[in-house]
C-alpha cells in the first residue's frame, strides 16, 4: 500500500464545485482511470481519500492537495497520468508525493482577492480599506459547529500586501487556517462591503488560495 499527497488545481469553471461535489468528482475519476485505491475496513466500506482544507465555493487555487492510498502495483505518477487523463481540464493533479506532514500541521493560508469598483473610483475604495484595516478591531459573528462566536478580523488577518488598480485593489492576505482556528476571507470582505459609505460600492471579483502553511511558514505540500 502506497501512501499519496496528491497536489491538484481548481481553476475558472472548476470553482464553482462544491467540496461535496468535489469529492464526488474525484471517487468517479478513480473507477474510471481504474487507479486500485484503498478502501476502508468495516461495515460500510468506502474509497479513502482524504481532503485536509476544503476551499469555499467560487475560489480559484493551484495547491490543493487530497490523500489517498495505492492498494497496489501501481506508481504515483502513473495514477496522477491515469487520473489527469479522466478529470476535467480545470481539475488536474499537478504533484503527486509521499505525505510528510500531518494534517494537524496546517495553520495559515494565504490569498490573492481582487475587489472592483461599481460605484465610485478605485482611489477612494483604497482610502475606505485603509481606514477600515486602520480600526482596533473588526468584530464579526462566524457560524461554528455549536453556533456562532465573536472573532477579531483585526487580530486573525495579515495583510501581505494591497495594491491600487485602475479599477479596484488587489489584495494579499494570510488567514488562520487548519483544526484549531478558521477564518474564511470572504468575512473580512463582507465586513469591508457592510461598512463602506453611501455611493461607493465594490465586489469581489476573484478570489484565489495561493498556498498552504505550516505554523512555520513552511508550504504543507
Amino acid at each position: 500500500m502506497i501512501p499519496v499527497r496528491a497536489t491538484f488545481e481548481k481553476r475558472r469553471r472548476a470553482k464553482y464545485i462544491s467540496h461535496l461535489d468535489l469529492m464526488r468528482c474525484m471517487q468517479r475519476a478513480f473507477r474510471r482511470a481504474d487507479v486500485p485505491i484503498w478502501f476502508t475496513e468495516g461495515f460500510n466500506p468506502h474509497a479513502y481519500l482524504m481532503f485536509p482544507l476544503a476551499l469555499s465555493l467560487g475560489y480559484e487555487s493551484g495547491c490543493e492537495c487530497m490523500d489517498f492510498r495505492i492498494d497496489g502495483e501501481m506508481s504515483m505518477q502513473t495514477a496522477m497520468q491515469r487520473l489527469n487523463a479522466v478529470l476535467p481540464e480545470d481539475l488536474q493533479l499537478v504533484k503527486v508525493a509521499p505525505p510528510v506532514r500531518k494534517h494537524t500541521d496546517i495553520a495559515f493560508a494565504d490569498y490573492r482577492v481582487c475587489l472592483d469598483v461599481s460605484e465610485g473610483t478605485a482611489e477612494e475604495l483604497r482610502a475606505a480599506w485603509d481606514a477600515f484595516i486602520a480600526q482596533p478591531e473588526i468584530l464579526v459573528e462566524k457560524k461554528t459547529k455549536r453556533g456562532t462566536a465573536m472573532v477579531d478580523l483585526k487580530a486573525n488577518a495579515q495583510i501581505l500586501m494591497v495594491q491600487t488598480l485602475q479599477d479596484g485593489l488587489w489584495l494579499k492576505l494570510r488567514m488562520p487556517a487548519g483544526t484549531s482556528v478558521n477564518v474564511n476571507p470572504s468575512l473580512l470582505m463582507d465586513a469591508f462591503t457592510a461598512s463602506l459609505p453611501e455611493g461607493l460600492r465594490t465586489g469581489m471579483l476573484r478570489a484565489e488560495r495561493l498556498a498552504i502553511l505550516c505554523a512555520d511558514g513552511t508550504d504543507f505540500v
